[in-house]
């Protein structure tokens, strides 16, 4: 299969010479017409005589005389200009009487006219013209046979030659084959030179600059500059010679048909592909084309011949068949993935995007340009790895909706244009969530009291949600009428006293309120006095009395705990005399 890689591009060395870039004026304005003729055809219709292939994604056109032209439906036409492109075989038989080259055909070149060349003044004789057949599948190419003759006059008085042109092509293919089986007619051999060529109209423009690949197979066309699209001749049957150059010779007769006939974007002197064409025939040995293609961007063609029969010949009834692949890639559009992608405000988002032509071969080294616009708005441009990704990655600062546009600059130009694949992704960034507050038991306390009575009042407000609970004790010997101190023959354990014989813990739980507190809100805990301690104030005893209060936000974190002491001492009562 046919693989077009970017380092295998070799340029052969060429003498760059000042160029002066213009358009093919009287030409180009049937453009419009050609071009809505392909757009029917495409559709189904077809021009008289000439074979349609409804290939996908290349359309192919073979005239009656074997031209041949072919189009994508994003990029145009591949050949100028019309349905029956400028395009072919040509057969070039030099004069070699000493050989017994045939008179009737001797000095001739025989091909078609063309729109814009090569203008032959002998042409091939249309025999026949099969329809297409087949499904388009690997199995089943697509599959067309037009039949031609060298002829000595359109009358068809003598046939010297017939040419039956079978053509194939796959569906998904960015390329067709022909294959030109040449059969001698007549009763003398024949001394020719085959040639393959075409005048240029890569991806619908005129112009482009030479390119040839080394191989195999080797290749030999012209690349448009704008769109990176790359079309031209891949060899099958070994080739003589080949060229890239103009499409016609820089100068021709004075006046009106040197304009006509000029090479646009070349300096004079030129021959061009078609002049070599058609003058193809006087040179009686060797190529006439030169294994050379021009760096330059000119209104360009390409040509590729097979010189073996010049000296071994043709024998009558013999058959010799030449076979060249028409290739023309086209640019896939622009794969990105994902598409469409949520994150949260702060992370990373990437996209990976792969550009790759009709033939699949990726775009390596290529730049991609990108524009970001809406929440996090940037511009910014990354090179292509070598199986034509790349990986688009960015932090969304801001929340909100971007949109990133996303184009390959085939040219090189800065510029988006019609033929670079582009494509466009989409990243939501959601507000980040506030941070968790961080858990805070602390509170204040707005009031605390404590009556003669032995009621307790403490008011505080808490700084966040939470749980508080008030724990309050008095000294057990305060409450009870009968405690001794432990006697050192008789311990008891740390924080007890002796009670009737009996040790006590130290101090006695009076009450345990627990209370939810709302933050900034104030909460109140009320503790009235036990009856033990209403008892012992009666006694006239002082009570001492501890109010721990532990509160715990909800968010959780260590609990604050603070303790207050309360005396209480009794009423003294008058005593009436």
């Amino acid at each position: 299969m046919f693989a077009i890689t970017s380092n295998s591009i070799q340029r052969r060395a060429a003498t760059v010479r000042p160029r002066t870039k213009t358009r093919r004026g009287c030409l180009l304005a049937a453009l419009a017409g050609s071009v809505a003729l392909l757009a029917a055809t495409a559709a189904g219709a077809s021009a008289e005589g000439v074979a349609v292939f409804p290939g996908s994604p290349l359309t192919v056109y073979i005239g009656p005389r074997g031209e041949c032209q072919s189009s994508y439906a994003v990029t145009g036409v591949n050949y100028f200009v019309n349905e029956s492109g400028d395009c072919g075989f040509f057969l070039a038989f030099p004069t070699d009487v000493a050989k017994g080259q045939p008179a009737a055909v001797a000095g001739k070149t025989f091909g078609f006219s063309g729109s814009a060349g090569p203008h032959l003044e002998d042409v091939y004789l249309p025999i026949e013209q099969t329809p297409v057949t087949g499904s388009g599948s690997e199995a089943s190419p697509y599959s067309q046979t037009t039949v031609y003759d060298v002829a000595e006059d359109e009358e068809a008085t003598k046939a010297y030659a017939q040419i039956t042109d079978l053509t194939t092509y796959v569906n998904g293919a960015p390329q067709f084959t022909s294959t030109f089986t040449v059969k001698n007619v007549a009763s003398h051999a024949l001394y020719f030179r085959a040639i393959y060529a075409g005048d240029l109209y890569v991806a619908g423009d005129d112009f482009g600059t030479g390119e040839f690949l080394g191989g195999p197979p080797r290749f030999v066309g012209g690349q448009n500059a704008a769109s990176g699209v790359l079309g031209g001749f891949v060899e099958s049957t070994p080739w003589s010679a080949w060229e890239e150059g103009c499409w016609n010779e820089t100068a021709g007769e004075a006046g009106e048909a040197a304009e006509a006939g000029r090479c646009f974007g070349a300096a004079a002197g030129d021959e061009g592909i078609w002049h070599i064409v058609r003058q193809s025939y006087e040179k009686e040995a060797g190529s006439v084309f030169d294994d050379e293609v021009d760096p330059a961007t000119i209104d360009n063609a390409a040509g590729v011949e097979w010189d073996e029969p010049l000296t071994a010949g043709l024998a009558p009834n013999a058959e010799e068949s030449f076979t060249v692949v028409n290739h023309t890639a086209a640019p896939n559009g622009l794969q990105v993935s994902p598409g469409t992608q949520t994150l949260t405000q702060g992370q990373t988002a990437t996209v990976t995007a792969t550009a790759v032509d009709t033939a699949n071969q990726p775009y390596a080294g290529r730049t991609l340009r990108y524009t970001i616009t809406g929440a996090n708005s940037q511009t910014g441009s990354l090179t292509l790895d070598g199986s034509g990704q790349g990986q688009l990655s960015y932090v969304g600062a801001n929340a909100g909706i971007d949109t990133i546009q996303m184009y390959v600059d085939l040219g090189n130009s800065g510029e988006q244009t019609s033929f670079d694949p582009s494509a466009t992704a989409t990243v939501t960034f959601t507000p980040k969530p506030p941070p968790a507050p961080t858990p805070n038991s602390g509170y204040a306390i707005s009031k605390i009291h404590a009556n003669s009575n032995g009621t307790i009042t403490i008011t505080f407000v808490p700084v966040q949600g939470g749980t508080a609970t008030l724990e309050v004790t008095v000294p057990t010997a305060t409450i009870s009428r009968r405690a001794l101190a432990a006697k050192k023959s008789h311990k008891c354990k740390h924080g007890q006293i002796k009670i009737k014989g009996k040790c006590r813990p130290a101090h006695t739980r009076t009450a345990k309120l627990k209370a939810t507190g709302v933050a900034g809100v104030p909460l109140t805990f009320t503790v009235k006095p036990t009856a033990k301690v209403v008892k012992a104030l009666k006694r006239g005893r002082t009570v001492h009395l501890t109010a721990k209060l532990t509160y715990k936000s909800s968010l959780g974190g260590s609990p604050t705990v603070k303790v207050f002491h309360f005396t209480v001492k009794p009423k003294k009562h008058k005593h009436r005399r």
